[in-house]
């Protein structure tokens, strides 16, 4: 049956996850932070007792391919990594409670990047090495499950994505999911390497420079003491060159170096993602009443900390202290817009996007030439009807789910405008921008289980698009 395949799946994830807690559970040894580690040990110890079982138990399983077990899959994989990336705080802090423990360790699969633990934690370095690796791991899972399952399903809009990998479309789902990790790991990691040693060569520490690399890599925001600030220029500059590529197409990446091409000739989302972060930085100058240089780079950095959904702050203006109204809605928008549909960044996607704007476009000729045929056509291939359908679903899903989340937050107790920016900020997978919509967001300290339940399924919404399966069900029903 397809629910042994999933089983065996599901723990096939959970074993890899468990095995990567390894390093920080010998970096707690060699620091000598014992309650760390023994906690690391009994989580490893939890995990493999978890995933063992279920791939020992389901390895026969017959390899069958069905819709369902492709919905599914990233939606239950997505919560077992939650809750082995979450067991070492759970461990480390059982009085905060399981739940707790879930949500943190699905903020770090998501790559969203927002706590619910206070800074004691950011003392230990092996606690904050697992929250850099779990994200960076959550970031290269987001790439591969775009680039096979999503595409499997053939919707969404997704399917206008032409990968650049080289086995195409000869495979799907899950064999393509497999096919898609072996291939892309070696750029996933070169990328990250590449980003450690740029940190080094401007003086930081080894181990921050690991640290913040994979911050970067995967969009997740977090700094080495366990913040979102970034200070210096050189760190920042490599900050925003590394999350932009960690934003775009990864098969394209592996194009390229495959090819050894770097003529800079892009795609249109590509195309549409520089020119949105340039005219948001732009618009963000002219807000800003610093020195002309300054709100320049500031500027330059809040908008592609937004449009990557990473969250990092330069530590002056944006992200961290109280913005004009203007500014905190231009960093809203880029934040929902997103990175592209391969890339480690939430957000509904900058290829939904250019799709709506070309609907815009051929409904403003439409009026001029109305008797006029024009057929719209993405990257050289037509856009069919469904294409079409699929962005309006996917659009109309992302809205839905922000409402029915705020509305749930609010009858729980949280104030309004705090319910719409955890919302926002755990459906767009961007967790520091809550402060640029709240200027006065306490944080996470005061929050209830039942609030955490509701953000880590937002989170978990937002990263695998669950609010299109959620359209095409509503969908099917209205249809009959």
């Amino acid at each position: 049956m397809w629910t042994s395949r999933l089983f065996f799946l599901v723990g096939c994830w959970i074993v890899i996850l468990t095995l990567l807690q390894l390093v920080p559970f010998f970096t707690a040894l060699a620091l000598e932070e014992g309650v760390a580690a023994s906690s690391f040990f009994a989580s490893i110890s939890v995990g493999l007792l978890v995933g063992g079982s279920l791939y020992m138990g389901f390895r026969s399983s017959e390899r069958v391919r069905v819709r369902k077990l492709t919905i599914l899959l990233p939606l239950v994989g997505g919560a077992a990594l939650a809750f082995a990336a979450g067991l070492p705080f759970f461990f480390l802090m059982p009085d905060a409670g399981l739940v707790t423990a879930f949500y943190e360790g699905m903020s770090l699969i998501t790559t969203t990047g927002s706590t619910a633990y206070d800074d004691t934690m950011s003392e230990m370095r092996s606690v904050q090495l697992w929250r850099s690796i779990a994200a960076w791991f959550g970031g290269f899972m987001a790439v591969c499950v775009s680039l096979s399952l999503l595409t499997a399903l053939n919707s969404g809009g997704i399917q206008l994505h032409k990968s650049a990998l080289p086995f195409g479309d000869s495979e799907k789902g899950y064999p393509r999911l497999r096919a898609t990790a072996i291939t892309l790991w070696p750029v996933y990691t070169l990328f990250t390497a590449i980003c450690c040693l740029l940190f080094m060569l401007g003086g930081m520490p080894f181990d921050d420079a690991v640290m913040l690399s994979m911050a970067s890599v995967s969009t997740t925001g977090i700094t080495p003491n366990g913040g979102h600030v970034v200070v210096g220029f050189w760190p920042q500059l490599i900050v925003v060159v590394f999350t932009i590529c960690a934003a775009l197409s990864w098969d394209m990446h592996y194009a390229r170096l495959k090819q050894l091409r770097f003529n800079f000739q892009f795609g249109l989302e590509t195309r549409a993602f520089v020119l949105a972060l340039v005219a948001a930085a732009f618009v963000l100058f002219l807000l800003s009443d610093e020195g002309w240089l300054d709100a320049l780079w500031g500027s330059i950095f809040a908008a592609a900390s937004a449009i990557t959904t990473s969250g990092f702050a330069s530590g002056d203006s944006h992200f961290s202290t109280e913005l004009p109204l203007a500014s905190a809605l231009v960093l809203m928008a880029l934040v929902c817009l997103g990175g592209s549909v391969a890339g480690t960044s939430g957000g509904i996607k900058m290829l939904r996007g250019v799709i709506l704007a070309m609907l815009g476009k051929a409904e403003v000729e439409r009026l001029a030439l109305p008797h006029g045929v024009r057929a719209l056509r993405y990257e050289g291939q037509a856009v069919q009807a469904r294409d079409v359908e699929a962005v309006w679903l996917v659009l109309g899903g992302f809205v839905f789910v922000f409402v029915v989340g705020v509305l749930t937050l609010a009858i729980f107790g949280i104030q309004f405008q705090e319910a719409i920016a955890l919302a926002l900020s755990s459906l767009a997978l961007s967790g520091p921008i809550a402060f640029a919509i709240d200027p006065y967001f306490p944080g996470y300290g005061g929050m209830h289980d039942k609030d955490y339940i509701v953000l880590s399924i937002l989170m978990l919404v937002g990263r695998v698009e669950a609010s299109l399966f959620l359209a095409l069900f509503a969908k099917s029903l209205w249809r009959g």
